[in-house]
């Protein structure tokens, strides 16, 4: 019998359909329970500013019409805020398509792409479409090892792409070492800097876009997703140099990004009290789980970002399980090799409270 996967493009008969997290309303259904508190897909407890919300409303009124095919009114916002050139911005719905556009603008079965150990599924999932080589780095003890990322660039290594925090690690390279692998990174190989989950960290930090002057191989791609509460919105955004902007833009959609989350963003980011009360609340909230999985002798990996990963020391799958039928969706890393870990969210206190209190009663009948 014929099989249409025999037309398909590069590399894609060798990968599997990326598996989201079920809905909430789903796991309601299926398990019959009330309530559901979902911490498997790192998105914004604290909801979204409300002033955002009032301005995605607003633009509803003019959903007839197409969006600002280029977001000037995003990019000024953008620049107003960070500085950055408005020709050297390019709009992605959420940094997913963003990272997507720069694979099909730079990367073919000719190079090579190096890539840290346990990065973000969609990095080699684009790099095996392209049927391009894939080289993965280990990490040492979960964080990036720059410098062995450093030893397996050469003259065909197109592009070097890591998450910072990383996913679904939650470390973070420290600003001074990003900044050293950044300059030694060879002009001819783009440097890709995933910052999904900037905002929430803690160490001192630099505004990594600005390096574009002295590193011109540099793209930044940040998303809305994330701290400022806008995941079903899909808005993100990458800034490089000119010329690259303007290579990417010519693969971009003309209205990727609609006219709500244009609006909704603009508003997000002059919204700076909302923004402070969710990296605060995020990350003193970190502070508890690490001090949790410490009393019940968990060893938690450390985290920059808005989720952690804790290893179990033993199969995660059941306790997945457990606590799904119990109302708590959290997320397995099996697929990174990692069976005896769970990658979750942080919540808010009272969703955080109800799952410290399922695993210590998981945890204390095992024991």
């Amino acid at each position: 019998m014929f099989s249409y996967i025999d037309l398909a493009n590069g590399g894609l008969a060798r990968l599997q359909p990326y598996q989201a997290g079920k809905p909430i309303e789903e796991v309601q259904r299926e398990l019959g329970l009330k309530s559901v508190i979902k911490l498997a897909s790192n998105e914004n407890p604290y909801g979204t500013s409300p002033k955002a919300v009032q301005a995605a409303a607003a633009a509803i009124s003019s959903a007839s019409f197409y969006p600002d095919s280029n977001g000037y009114y995003f990019k000024q916002a953008l620049k107003k805020k960070y500085g950055y050139d408005p020709a050297c911005i390019t709009l992605g719905d959420g940094s997913n398509e963003l990272i997507n556009l720069i694979y099909q603008s730079f990367v073919n079965d000719k190079v090579n792409v190096v890539l840290p150990e346990l990065s973000f599924i969609v990095y080699p999932m684009e790099a095996t479409v392209a049927n391009a080589e894939i080289r993965t780095v280990p990490l040492k003890n979960f964080f990036v090892d720059t410098k062995a990322l450093l030893s397996q660039i050469d003259e065909n290594t197109r592009m070097v792409v890591l998450a910072n925090p990383s996913n679904p690690a939650g470390t973070a390279i420290g600003i001074q070492e990003l900044h050293d692998f950044v300059r030694q990174v060879p002009e001819r190989t783009l440097v890709v800097i995933d910052e999904a989950y900037n905002e929430y960290q803690t160490a001192e930090y630099e505004d990594t876009a600005k390096w574009i002057a002295e590193c011109p191989n540099l793209m930044v791609c940040r998303t809305f997703s994330k701290a400022y509460g806008l995941a079903g919105l899909r808005i993100g955004y990458m800034v490089s140099n000119e010329e690259i902007a303007s290579i990417v833009n010519r693969l971009r959609a003309p209205f990727n990004v609609n006219s709500a989350a244009l609006a909704a963003a603009v508003a997000a980011l002059d919204d700076e009290e909302f923004l402070k009360t969710v990296v605060e609340g995020n990350n003193t909230e970190r502070e508890r789980y690490a001090a949790f999985c410490k009393e019940v002798g968990l060893k938690m990996v450390p985290s920059s970002a808005n989720f952690v990963l804790i290893d179990f020391k033993c199969d995660a799958f059941p306790i997945y399980d457990y606590l799904l039928h119990k109302g708590i969706i959290v997320r397995p890393v099996k697929g990174y090799g990692l069976d005896t870990m769970l990658r979750i969210s942080i919540g808010t206190k009272e969703q955080n409270d109800a799952l410290f209190a399922c695993l210590r009663e998981y945890l204390d009948a095992k024991a």
